[in-house]
C-alpha cells in the first residue's frame, strides 16, 4: 500500500467581503464577511468574523469565532473559542472548548473541558472531562463527564447524566435578567442521573443514584439510591429513598 504524502501547510486561505474557495490543507484560514468553502478544510488556524459555511468537514487545532459558522461534516479542534451560532452536522470534537450562543450539534461532542453558554440543542451524546454549562441544554443522549456543572437560565432537558460530581441548579442570576424571567423558572428534566457526588435543585428525575446525594429545592425524584449520605430539602418531592449496599 502506497503511503500518503503529508501535505503543505504553507498556504493561507483569506476571505474578505464575499467570497468562495474550495477546501484543502491550510497554515491560517481567514473570513472577514461572508466566506463559503467547498470541501474538508484542514488548518492551523481559523480566524472568522462574520459567517462561514464549510461543505464538508472542517479541522483545526485553534478556531477563534464571532458570527456565524455552519459545517456539513464534522468538526475538530484542539482549542475553540466562538461566540454566536454554531450549527455542526457531523458532530464535534475538541481539547478544551469555550462555546457561547446558539448551538446546535448532531452526531454529539467529545471532548476534555467543554464550556457551553447558551442555548445548546444536541443530537448525541456528551462525553467530557468537564462539562460546563450556562443557559439550556435539549438532548435526548447521556451527558458524560467526570465533572458536571450546569447552571439553568431556561428549561433543559436530558436522556441521562453520570459523572463523578454532578451539580444541576438555576444559575444565581437568573432571576435578575429580565430576558430569561420570561422563560419561567429554570427546570431540568432527565430519565436518570448517576454519580459519586450529586448535588440537584429544581430537577425532575425518574430515578437518581449516587453516593453522597443531596437533593435541594424544586426537585422531583420518583427514586434516589444512595450508599453514603443522603440529604432532602423540605421544599422538594422525592417518592422513595434507600440506602443501597453495592457489591463491588
Amino acid at each position: 500500500m502506497a503511503e500518503q504524502v503529508m501535505q503543505d501547510r504553507s498556504a493561507d486561505l483569506k476571505i474578505v467581503g464575499n467570497g468562495t474557495s474550495n477546501g484543502g490543507v491550510f497554515n491560517k484560514v481567514k473570513i472577514v464577511g461572508e466566506g463559503e468553502i467547498n470541501g474538508d478544510v484542514d488548518c492551523r488556524s481559523l480566524n472568522c468574523t462574520g459567517t462561514l459555511e464549510v461543505d464538508g468537514g472542517l479541522r483545526a487545532e485553534i478556531v477563534k469565532a464571532t458570527g456565524t459558522i455552519e459545517v456539513t461534516g464534522p468538526m475538530r479542534g484542539e482549542e475553540l473559542h466562538l461566540t454566536g451560532t454554531l450549527n455542526v452536522r457531523g458532530g464535534l470534537q475538541a481539547g478544551r472548548a469555550k462555546l457561547n450562543g446558539e448551538l446546535r450539534i448532531d452526531g454529539g461532542i467529545a471532548g476534555e473541558e467543554i464550556g457551553l453558554f447558551g442555548s445548546c440543542e444536541l443530537n448525541g451524546d456528551c462525553q467530557a472531562e468537564r462539562l460546563r454549562l450556562k443557559g439550556s441544554v435539549q438532548t435526548q443522549g447521556t451527558i458524560n463527564a467526570e465533572r458536571v456543572e450546569i447552571g439553568m437560565f431556561g428549561r433543559s432537558e436530558a436522556g441521562e447524566i453520570v459523572g463523578g460530581q454532578i451539580r444541576i441548579a438555576p444559575h444565581p442570576t437568573w432571576k435578575w435578567v429580565s430576558l430569561f424571567k420570561q422563560w419561567g423558572t429554570p427546570a431540568l428534566q432527565a430519565r436518570v442521573i448517576e454519580g459519586d457526588v450529586i448535588r440537584l435543585e429544581n430537577t425532575v428525575a425518574d430515578v437518581v443514584r449516587g453516593g453522597d446525594v443531596h437533593i435541594g429545592p424544586g426537585c422531583r425524584i420518583r427514586l434516589v439510591e444512595y450508599t453514603k449520605h443522603y440529604h432532602q430539602d423540605p421544599h422538594s418531592e422525592v417518592g422513595e429513598h434507600l440506602n443501597v449496599w453495592r457489591n463491588e
